[in-house]
């Protein structure tokens, strides 16, 4: 098939022979068998080039524009988790091209974003069955049954999360394709080094700051299986057409369950078991928080986040049903024909009782509350981290309190600060008798309740998030001794993780004695599957040659482009087959709907890496469910577009 494909960045040589051939299919002047069967484009292309848009009429007049498709379709709507604004400006498509059906494509179109959909596009109304000029719309049960979440506690020092997720990898999916999602371009990049260096993991790096030639030449080295792990921002993914990943790890949070059920998905696209992995510390939800802010909705859609990670008891399965069916207005039913009844093989279906602890922190709560309200009340702020470092002093402890500089001695946010001393034994009776990452659980949990709320403070360099009280804080604060609190009802509970230290002599892919980076593999497995590391040839020479080629600007542990060949239209393939996809609009009506307003997008962020150490769970070695469930090809949720015929009536 002959394809093509037009962006900003695409050379104007390229852009005037692509032009040239456009012109001939207009003239008549090529063979069928010459012409251009698909063109790819932004939707940026059609918003402002005026040339380009008299291209697609010149070839509407000629009878050779005969569909138009758009993919991704939820970005029109700014109630979609991924709004961008281009894509809105694409009904002008309706407005000159009244007769050419239209084929919208999503993943993730609930009902309200569905219907904004419509609007913006001047579509028509949606039914079941042939019926123009209205909408036909096709949908499946969004469930996969064949997808197994866990959600894996993520260590404060960024080298044991390196180490932790390299383990992982080696010890469930060593030769297998993945994808390792990163909140940053920068953590996308120490990320693929790590995995790297430490594991032999062949892997490659993909971001916006990618030229084109580096994007499409990963592309085709991660579908031919030379690149192993693709680690990336969320701009990986559009086009993607490669059934046997076996694993999505997410390195941190997303900023919505819509975002993570998208990114997760696309593991094991031809139906087969796969891992979705999601390493969380209670720490990242404040640097997200201080992202979503600016989103619609993004504060409510992180706090849903947040309360999937920290959930040590519910399956994943009812809980994403329970997320859609109320914040998206989807009917269970959609979601999944048994949506009541457990996975059997999450993370939590699995999980034994002695790996978690539910205790009641009634009175914990009740100590972390004063101890902000204090703060809160010498004119202070206190950041997670620092409220954390309070409730775990001795005696007394030393915050930055606003200094009073005018008359009344009024203490404002944002003014001086002075070294104030809080008097723990007075303020909350003592320290809080937990570890410091189960206060960190337990102060996101008081968050999503409304015990606490954030304040947000912007600098030149980035937005700092504090914790003060929140509208429910005053049911807990009016109890003013911790002996009243056992009276106090209803109680709070919180369910925290139950740590298992390593034992001395643990093998490490950082100990000191190792030899070489394949020592790490040998500390993990048997010398026989070490020895299968390559499993051919070439990749024998990749992984003990990695040395010549780690300054490659986007594939680590690969040779350098004239090995393998640039090849234009891998990802354009990639693009037109999308086995998950659970909206098909077709519409030939042309409708009169006003303009919905802009907004803006923030697809990838600069957040930095993590510092600090602390405690870690030794996570290879969790247990796996040893038995998997049987998956019909309907409900793991997959419709193939390209088996549909179309009317163009």
């Amino acid at each position: 098939v002959e394809a093509v494909k037009i962006t900003g960045s695409t050379p104007k040589s390229d852009q005037d022979v692509i032009n040239a051939k456009l012109g001939n299919m207009i003239a008549g002047r090529n063979s069928e068998a010459d012409e251009i069967k698909l063109l790819y484009c932004t939707p940026e292309k059609i918003a402002k080039s005026k040339r380009f848009l008299t291209l697609l009429q010149r070839l509407a007049d000629a009878s050779k524009l005969v569909r138009i498709v758009i993919d991704e379709a939820h970005c029109v709507s700014q109630l979609g988790h991924d709004f961008r604004p281009d894509y809105q400006k694409l009904h002008i498509l309706r407005q000159l091209f009244p007769h050419v059906p239209i084929m919208a494509l999503s993943a993730t179109c609930p009902p309200l974003v569905l219907a904004d959909l419509l609007k913006v596009l001047r579509l028509g109304p949606t039914v079941s069955s042939d019926d123009p000029p209205r909408t036909l719309y096709f949908t499946s049960p969004l469930y996969r049954p064949n997808l197994h979440y866990q959600v894996l506690p993520k260590a404060t020092d960024s080298s044991k999360v390196y180490e932790e997720m390299t383990m992982w990898i080696l010890a469930n999916h060593r030769d297998d394709s993945g994808i390792v999602y990163c909140l940053s371009k920068r953590d996308a990049e120490k990320v693929a080094e790590e995995l790297h260096s430490r594991g032999n993991i062949c892997t490659g790096v993909y971001h916006s700051e990618r030229t084109e030639s580096e994007k499409e030449k990963l592309h085709m080295n991660w579908q031919e299986g030379i690149v192993k792990v693709v680690c990336a921002t969320i701009a990986f993914g559009l086009g993607i057409d490669k059934g046997d990943v076996r694993f999505v790890i997410h390195h941190s949070l997303s900023k919505s369950l819509d975002g993570y059920y998208q990114e997760s998905g696309r593991a094991g696209r031809d139906g087969k078991d796969s891992d979705c992995i999601l390493y969380y510390r209670a720490q990242d939800a404040l640097t997200l928080s201080s992202m979503a802010m600016a989103d619609k909705d993004g504060s409510t859609k992180l706090y849903a986040m947040l309360a999937f990670a920290q959930n040590l008891t519910g399956c994943r399965k009812i809980q994403f049903a329970n997320y859609f069916s109320h914040s998206a207005n989807i009917s269970l039913a959609s979601w999944s024909t048994s949506a009541h009844d457990v996975c059997t093989h999450c993370d939590n279906c699995t999980r034994s009782k002695e790996s978690f602890d539910t205790k009641d922190v009634t009175v914990e709560a009740w100590q972390l509350l004063r101890i902000v309200n204090e703060v809160m009340r010498s004119g202070g702020s206190a950041t997670l981290a620092k409220v954390v470092e309070l409730a775990r002093s001795t005696g007394k402890a030393a915050y930055s309190g606003a200094k009073p500089d005018n008359k009344k001695g009024r203490k404002r946010f944002g003014e001086r600060k002075e070294l104030v001393i809080m008097d723990l034994d007075a303020v909350c009776g003592g320290k809080v008798d937990l570890r410091k990452e189960d206060i960190e659980t337990l102060v996101v949990d008081l968050l999503l309740q409304g015990y606490f709320k954030e304040l947000y403070h912007s600098t030149p360099y980035s937005t700092v998030v504090y914790l003060q009280l929140g509208k429910r804080a005053p049911r807990l604060l009016r109890v003013t001794s911790m002996e009243d609190l056992e009276a106090e009802t209803p109680r709070l509970s919180c369910s925290f993780r139950i740590v298992k230290r390593p034992a001395k002599g643990r093998p490490s892919l950082t100990s000191s004695n190792r030899k070489g980076k394949n020592k790490a593999i040998d500390t993990l497995m048997s010398s026989d599957i070490a020895k299968e590391q390559g499993h051919s040839d070439t990749q024998q020479f990749i992984c003990k040659h990695t040395n010549d080629f780690n300054d490659h600007p986007t594939i680590r542990s690969t040779t350098i482009s004239s090995t393998f060949p640039t090849s234009s239209t891998s990802l354009q393939n990639g693009a037109r087959h999308q086995t998950t996809t659970n909206l098909v609009i077709i519409s030939d009506e042309d409708e009169d709907e006003e303009d919905r307003g802009s907004g803006a997008i923030d697809n990838e962020s600069d957040g930095g890496s993590e510092e600090g150490v602390d405690d870690w769970m030794d996570v290879a070695t969790r247990n796996r469910p040893q038995k998997r469930q049987k998956t019909s090809h309907w409900e793991q949720g997959q419709l193939d577009t390209d088996v549909i015929e179309l009317s163009s009536d």
